[in-house]
């Protein structure tokens, strides 16, 4: 089973093919919360998981806060045609609230993850190491195999952005325009370059790789303290345990009780 994750100043959601774990750490109390959800794919989420350049889409849209991103970026894209509409006309005026609101909304979300006071770099560490030790493995982890592990992960969002980056320069050089379109042929083809096999395509792949790498290195990640290093371990061992259905049932309420408690604004970065 392939297990992915997503980090937060404040933890992490780690994603199996059925469920999902999200682990909170509480301030106030120093304690770790976790909470278990159900991940739902309808048949048109089946077919574009086996599709060329749609599958790459299908993955991003299954995490909540890159489903609102995109639509913020559609709202930024019809505001900028909007501005092009004649002077003190409504049009023009909504076309430039859309794109502010654009703006505004890129800005909350950075400062959601990268603000002063958070720990995002040392969760983004700890997600790579226990996704990397239970890769290793295809089972639950101990904590010695998860501290041995490496926090630098070739399949991290952060390779992802620099294959969108190399693409979108390429792209670029095509009469294609500047639109929505481009936007997501660019990310269904950077996605599609991502997968394939380093051998296969080794100079690029590892030139690629090679920056991603030294992005979470000096950026991205950090190596995390034991405390959050267990939680993402038991976060992994609590999504395994309910993705195998050894999970006791009392206890798969309790979690996924906690998941109906968390803001609104968690569940949408988380």
């Amino acid at each position: 089973m392939r297990i992915s994750g997503s980090s937060r100043k404040d933890g992490m959601t780690l994603y199996g093919e059925k469920y999902a774990v999200t682990v909170k750490y509480q301030r106030k109390s120093g304690e770790y919360t976790y909470s278990l959800r159900t991940q739902s794919i309808t048949g048109a989420g089946e077919s574009m998981k086996n599709t060329p350049l749609l599958r790459g889409l299908y993955s991003l849209w299954r995490n909540t806060g890159m489903k609102v991103a995109l639509a913020m970026s559609v709202v930024g894209i019809v505001g900028e045609r909007l501005t092009l509409c004649p002077k003190h006309s409504k049009r023009r005026k909504l076309g430039y609230g859309m794109v502010f609101a654009q703006y505004g909304f890129t800005a909350v979300m950075l400062y959601k993850i990268f603000g002063l006071g958070n720990d995002v770099r040392l969760f983004h560490g700890a997600e790579h190491k226990v996704i990397n030790a239970y890769t290793l493995k295809q089972e639950e982890i101990t904590e010695e195999e998860a501290e041995r592990a490496s926090r630098i992960s070739r399949r991290c969002g952060t390779n992802y952005v620099v294959y969108v980056t190399a693409a979108g320069m390429t792209i670029g050089l095509l009469p294609l325009g500047h639109g929505l379109f481009q936007q997501l042929l660019t990310m269904g083809i950077a996605y599609e370059a991502f997968q394939v096999p380093t051998e296969k395509c080794p100079v690029v792949k590892s030139t690629l790789n090679l920056a991603g790498d030294a992005l979470q290195r000096k950026i991205m990640t950090q190596e995390p303290h034991k405390g959050q290093l267990e939680a993402a371990r038991k976060a992994l061992n609590l999504l395994l345990a309910a993705e195998k259905g050894t999970l006791a049932e009392e206890e798969k309420q309790k979690y996924m009780e906690n998941a109906r408690e968390r803001s609104w604004l968690d569940r949408l970065i988380g």
